[in-house]
């Protein structure tokens, strides 16, 4: 029997619309009734996640940030962070802004970008709507780097974006080049860069220990190569049908899109 579902956000819990269906909060609802955690892990910042958790009525640890961070959701406490060094932040900054492509990095929960676009156009919009603990603060600066010099804190991760792939692909190949950083993709127009050791695998792993729960009682949801480490770090691993296919050739089973509940449909045929 499991005894924690480990489930990525975007691409696997959400819709394309960016929201969860009705039947996949039924079956999570049903599982958190049996005693099962249920874990978010997720590549978003800690206030980008946290809305989900909220419309879950889940509690306790949730991972964030592609495991740099671990929090929990009732109280805010910080259980685990593994923040980038600004020496590679800096390094990164100085190569991106040479290539000219969009970045933006999260400092203490807050987005910095130096161009309004992509992400940052898109949270910017999106926050207006929110309650305000679950707004993603965006602001547009002149110099990251400088944001990042000053700053009291350490970056969690940076993320570049490009709608043009072979300019992507090219700039990720130079900066896959620093070995004091990881790099992982969350969507096919993106990567980001975060601390080395940093993945959701290892944030799983550090979870898990602290509940108890071995590995083999663990069932793991994801679609991108930012859950991979996650999906085989789990006992069982679940791909959704629009996951990538790397990402379904490590995968026990292949459920129903995120469109198609596929959440829901694998918690129904494994878990309950």
């Amino acid at each position: 029997m499991y005894k924690m579902i480990a489930i990525d956000l975007d691409g696997t819990l959400l819709n394309s619309n960016k929201e969860i269906s009705q039947e996949n909060k039924k079956y999570i609802k049903y599982a958190v009734e049996k005693g099962i955690k249920v874990l978010i892990c997720s590549g978003r910042i800690y206030a980008g996640a946290k809305v989900f958790a909220e419309q879950l009525a889940i509690e306790g640890p949730m991972v964030v940030c592609n495991g740099a961070m671990i929090r929990d959701v009732k109280t805010d406490k910080v259980y685990y962070s593994n923040m980038l060094s600004k020496e590679d932040c800096v390094r990164v900054v100085d190569l991106l802004s040479k290539e000219g492509i969009y970045f933006h990095t999260y400092i203490d929960d807050v987005m910095y970008a130096e161009k309004l676009d992509y992400a940052a156009l898109y949270y910017m919009i999106k926050s207006k709507d929110l309650r305000s603990d679950f707004r993603v603060d965006v602001k547009v600066v002149e110099s990251v780097k400088d944001v990042i010099i000053n700053s009291t804190y350490e970056p969690a991760k940076i993320v570049v974006m490009s709608s043009e792939l072979e300019e992507l692909n090219r700039v990720r190949r130079y900066v896959e080049d620093i070995d004091t950083i990881e790099v992982v993709s969350s969507n096919y127009d993106n990567f980001e860069i975060l601390n080395r050791g940093v993945s959701k695998g290892k944030a799983l792993e550090i979870v898990s220990q602290e509940f108890n729960i071995d590995r083999k009682e663990i069932l793991a949801i994801g679609d991108n190569e930012n859950d991979c480490s996650m999906l085989e770090y789990a006992g069982f691993s679940v791909a959704m049908g629009n996951a990538e296919d790397k990402v379904k050739k490590i995968c026990d089973f292949v459920a129903p899109s995120n469109d198609e509940d596929g959440v829901a449909y694998a918690i129904k045929k494994f878990v309950l």
